[in-house]
């Protein structure tokens, strides 16, 4: 017997990759990854898990989510009744606390993506001021491999580098900025519009070619 295998057994196994799509299937799983079914019949699994009647798939991606940042932590300012009213989750020997409603505290956020499947979230929208402290709230959310991706499509240099015909030195900051903020991606939302809105009351952009005063750039 080993003391390190793990099999998954009777489960409905959901595998693109490997062309399984809902066949009953067992999984042999040893110091963290998934292994073929052990040749010798004198290997027997440590562990084995009865998953007769569940689904077994890889671990769920979600690449646009928001569970970081200032947009969330406004939501929680805005509706703070919501943590009065809903149920919260309790404490046990193995997890945290934590608080519902429609912006679920950070290790409520953790458990409940863990409880749907998922190991990996990435937020769509961090601006570069307000990384360090999603990166702290990340570090507060169980279960999860976590990335953000950084908002950079109305900032001032970026924009004051294509007005400039800069390529380099736009390709130049960006990366900087990536690396500074320890971001997974950049995010353009809106591109210009923010820029319209601050300048101009209930300003936006409303075609992809209309001219961004002040840096004479467009969304394209």
């Amino acid at each position: 017997m080993s003391e390190s295998i793990l099999k998954i057994t009777g489960g409905y196994v959901y595998d693109p990759a490997n062309g399984l799509d809902g066949q009953v299937h067992d999984i042999w799983i040893q110091d963290g990854k998934v292994i073929e079914p052990p040749t010798d019949p004198q290997i027997e699994p440590s562990h084995i898990l009865n998953a007769a009647g569940l689904v077994v798939m890889p671990g769920g991606i979600d690449m646009h989510c928001h569970i970081a940042g200032p947009k969330v932590n406004v939501a929680r300012k805005m509706r703070p009744e919501e943590k009065r009213v809903a149920e919260p989750i309790r404490r046990t020997d193995i997890t945290h606390s934590g608080t519902m409603g429609s912006v679920p505290s950070t290790f409520a956020t953790g458990y409940k993506y863990a409880g749907l499947g998922y190991t990996t979230a990435f937020d769509a929208a961090v601006p570069p001021l307000s990384a360090r402290h999603a990166h702290e709230e990340f570090a507060d959310t169980p279960c999860l491999d976590k990335g953000f991706y950084v908002l950079m499509g109305n900032n001032h240099y970026v924009m004051k580098a294509i007005q400039e015909n800069e390529p380099e030195r736009l390709k130049a900051f960006v990366g900087w900025l990536l690396g500074a903020a320890k971001g997974y991606a950049t995010k353009l939302v809106n591109p210009g519009g923010v820029e319209v809105w601050k300048q101009q009351q209930a300003g936006n952009v409303n075609r992809i070619d209309q001219v961004v005063d002040f840096f004479n750039v467009t969304p394209r």
